[in-house]
């Protein structure tokens, strides 16, 4: 699989959470690395939400770890007690991959909600699905754990081991 050009679409915001509540420091360094080497990515897109008042550190170890930002904005805050950040990037990876199907041999999709199911289900069935990387079991759909998608499901919380700073 060597020369293969394969891309990865990345929801940071469902990453993110589900990290968050794992509770461990997550490398991203670490991550580039392994989806550059295990499944050959040449170009990884990390989809999040964009606020002015966001850490710009986050922005900058992504960058630098060698992922290409999709910002999303604007974003929606959520205050009921708990100021929270929702940036809806579904629809943002879906057609940024869709427009992107001819310049990539395969697609790694990093993300475990149900709404990327019709889109890892067209792009299995037209042979571009690499692997649909779920960020945990727990917090997946069970979309995700029909037959269909037996061979191309794995989970980041079991490389916690490699992916852990």
């Amino acid at each position: 699989m060597a020369n293969y050009n394969n891309y990865a679409f990345i929801d940071g915001q469902n990453l993110h959470k589900t990290i968050e509540e794992l509770e461990w420091y997550f490398c991203y360094f670490k991550f580039f690395e392994l989806l550059k080497n295990k499944y050959n990515v040449s170009k990884a897109f990390y989809f999040i939400g964009f606020t002015q008042d966001r850490n710009c550190k986050l922005y900058k170890k992504l960058r630098k770890a060698g992922f290409q930002l999709c910002l999303r904005s604007p974003v929606t805050v959520i205050v009921n007690n708990i100021r929270e950040i929702k940036a809806n990037v579904d629809s943002n990876l879906i057609t940024s991959a869709l427009i992107k199907l001819n310049n990539f041999d395969k697609a790694i999709v990093v993300a475990g909600d149900g709404d990327y199911y019709y889109f890892a289900k067209y792009l299995l069935r037209n042979n571009k699905l690499l692997k649909m990387l779920l960020p945990s079991r727990k917090d997946s759909s069970n979309l995700y754990r029909k037959d269909l998608f037996s061979n191309n499901i794995s989970y980041v919380e079991n490389m916690r081991h490699y992916l852990e700073k």
